[in-house]
């Protein structure tokens, strides 16, 4: 199956499943419910619904199913979490009477990301909340639809667990984790894929079985998976961040990638200066405001792969387009544009603020982004890494001594630690490690 907007698929399929689930929805509309999640499911549903479409299903409240509830007995709970041994305590412990004086909810819908292993499935069926629970699935989403074409498993730890010289009891564990949550992928968009990986990495090998395990077991219960008319068959392949060490040491210059490593922008969101209608700053200065960049910000999905001088300029056109479309007086016609223009239009055009604050965001992190790279000698910087990664400079001749670039680099205390040790570890990258 393909699919041009995942984030989309997931939000439709989550509450089909889940909310308009027939055992979910036996009652009248105005039976209100409470949806309880932990950590990765409430980050699924924020990524792929909007509230409101949660709250026309019937929902009333969304709580945390790691954080103190108070009692709602008159009320039924879906609950939305990972089968581990967290969450289910939690779920378990909110009709226990050792821990509670009185049930949380009336009734428990529980709809698992992903399947549940046996020990804790026993755990479950056999504690008190089992009389409680009037269903009990699994909806197979255990991964997170980021953007439309890009997914995550949310998982932090992996590189950690992965890599550590000293092996980690949790080390299989959680390696099936995460060959269950891609599983969970492919079932969701009815693909059995064909498997490629590194065959001289052990570990992606030992990985990529555990994920064709979990595969077939999908494919058992579902023949149909990955089968189709005209069907071409689909790959799945498995990269481990060995089969490229250098990228994440070099400064990208694609839009999204590089206001993420130069500016300070946390779980999306970004915050700037919106400059108000107001002819005077004193009387209605400009306010800082927080934006979310996501899917549902349109230029940023337009802008955000591309090179930072094209954006640039795309965000000059699209402004001075839009001031000729909307016949703007004594609109500067020169090449370059700036914050001080986009504040003057803004002051003629208060009708149009709201588009034209797009603009400004965007101009205004672009223009950070080129602030920051010029101030930390970012070109020197671009160059030589860039020449450390292919070995040779932009004219393709190979270049027999680096260090009389880097060593330059090293000795300027105008550039940051981080940038040196990225040099430095490109260098030994480059070197393979010999320095003989």
């Amino acid at each position: 199956m393909t699919t041009s907007n995942l984030q989309k698929f997931v939000g439709t399929k989550l509450i089909n499943e889940m909310l308009r689930c027939d055992s979910v929805r036996q009652k009248e509309r105005n039976d209100w419910k409470v949806l309880v999640m932990d950590r990765l499911a409430t980050r699924i549903i924020s990524a792929s619904c909007k509230m409101h479409d949660i709250m026309s299903e019937g929902i009333t409240i969304v709580e945390d199913i790691m954080k103190r509830r108070e009692p709602l007995g008159m009320l039924e709970a879906v609950y939305f979490i990972q089968p581990n041994e967290k969450s289910i305590n939690e779920l378990i412990n909110d009709f226990d009477k050792s821990h509670a004086l009185v049930p949380k909810y009336k009734a428990a819908h529980v709809f698992f990301t992903e399947a549940c292993n046996a020990d804790l499935f026993s755990r479950l069926t056999q504690s008190k909340c089992a009389k409680y629970i009037k269903t009990l699935r699994e909806v197979n989403i255990a991964f997170l639809p980021y953007e439309r074409q890009v997914f995550t498993l949310d998982s932090p730890d992996t590189f950690y667990i992965t890599y550590n010289p000293t092996p980690l009891p949790q080390r299989n564990a959680h390696l099936d984790v995460i060959a269950e949550q891609i599983a969970t992928l492919c079932a969701t968009l009815g693909e059995y894929p064909t498997i490629r990986y590194r065959v001289e990495n052990e570990k992606m090998a030992e990985f990529a079985q555990a994920v064709q395990q979990k595969l077939n077991q999908y494919k058992a219960d579902d023949a149909t998976m990955g089968e189709g008319t005209d069907k071409a068959k689909s790959i799945l392949l498995l990269l481990d961040r060995g089969f490229d060490a250098v990228s994440p040491l070099l400064h990208e210059l694609t839009f999204q990638a590089m206001a993420h490593d130069l500016l300070k922008i946390e779980n999306d969101v970004f915050e700037y200066e919106v400059q108000t209608p107001a002819a005077d700053p004193k009387i209605n200065p400009a306010q800082k405001q927080k934006v979310l960049l996501d899917e549902n910000d349109e230029l940023w999905t337009e802008l955000r792969h591309q090179h930072i001088a094209a954006v640039t300029k795309s965000i000059t056109t699209k402004i001075k387009d839009f001031a000729i479309q909307k016949r703007v007086k004594d609109t500067d016609r020169s090449e370059r544009t700036t914050m001080k223009d986009l504040s003057l239009m803004i002051k003629k055009m208060p009708q149009y603020q709201k588009e034209l604050n797009a603009y400004a965001l965007h101009f205004n992190i672009a223009e950070q982004c080129m602030n920051t790279y010029t101030k930390d000698s970012g070109d020197k910087l671009c160059s030589v890494e860039q020449n450390l990664a292919m070995g040779t400079d932009p004219e393709g001749e190979r270049i027999k001594d680096h260090m009389r670039n880097i060593v330059p680099l090293l000795l300027d205390t105008a550039i940051a630690i981080e940038d040196k040790l990225r040099i430095i570890m490109l260098y030994i990258l480059h070197k393979n490690g010999n320095f003989n």
